[in-house]
């Protein structure tokens, strides 16, 4: 246990002494929720999407996007200097570099969702609407921990395939997925087929059981409830996440094996 202790403090002084973290981890996210709360209320409040409690699950899942991009970079970085070569010498096995690489991503990613509740609170607090009770605020929470679980493994599975060149491009590919196919700014019910395809993808889930939980009202004027479309989301999420775990481990104990 001590060493993914210590590798995880490694890992976190990285990141902390990346500037990158604080601007797309952490400021991005409460921009983006200032800009879209400006919008709605330049436009009357006629956007339901755009309202404080239907943007407060949209923009967390967003957020962890950021949480995928920086264990790519980080993962890819060490692996293209040869310090996870060097590493692998060592009585440290598979398991605990990948505990070490999660728990920095688990940490981001809780600070993320304090930050955007934080954020959201405060905008409730400036435009006088309700915002989400504590006890819901807990569950929101725990509703979204499979889609950060996700990011977090595929941050490191592209991490392990991909150079410290082309990872960050893959994951800006996800992170336009993300908030296009998550409906975190979208209002993807309104669009058909379109809403169907996103179904089978874990953004749209998260975000939709989120606003079930915060007790959002859809662009069609309908109240977010557990649904079908929930039912089959838990199980799309849980698949995704699972998927991303075992990929992600499969990964690199296989880099790990070829590298030694």
């Amino acid at each position: 246990m001590n060493k993914v202790v210590n590798f995880y403090k490694r890992n976190l002084k990285e990141v902390l002494r990346d500037p990158l973290i604080y601007i797309f981890c952490l400021g991005f996210p409460i921009a983006m929720f200032f800009l879209f709360y400006i919008i709605n209320k330049f436009s009357n409040g006629n956007t339901p999407t755009f309202e404080v409690l239907s943007l407060l699950p949209g923009i967390i899942v967003f957020s962890y996007s950021f949480v995928m991009l920086t264990l790519s970079i980080m993962v890819s970085k060490d692996k293209q200097t040869f310090f996870l070569k060097r590493l692998y010498s060592s009585p440290m096995k598979s398991y605990d570099f990948i505990l070490g690489y999660s728990l920095v991503g688990l940490f981001i990613g809780v600070l993320q969702t304090l930050i955007c509740i934080i954020t959201g609170l405060i905008i409730s607090l400036i435009s006088s609407v309700d915002f989400v009770s504590i006890s819901n605020i807990l569950l929101l929470i725990i509703a979204q921990f499979p889609m950060l679980i996700t990011n977090i493994f595929l941050g490191i599975l592209f991490g392990t395939i991909f150079s410290d060149k082309s990872a960050p491009g893959i994951c800006s590919v996800f992170i336009s997925l993300a908030g296009i196919l998550g409906g975190c700014w979208m209002p993807i019910e309104t669009m058909g087929s379109f809403e169907t395809f996103c179904r089978f993808l874990p953004f749209y889930p998260s975000v939709y059981i989120g606003r079930i939980i915060t007790n959002s009202t859809n662009a069609l004027g309908i109240a977010y409830s557990f649904d079908n479309i929930a039912s089959f989301g838990l199980i799309t999420i849980s698949l995704f996440m699972i998927a991303s775990i075992f990929l992600a481990i499969f990964a690199f104990n296989k880099n790990m094996v070829s590298d030694k």
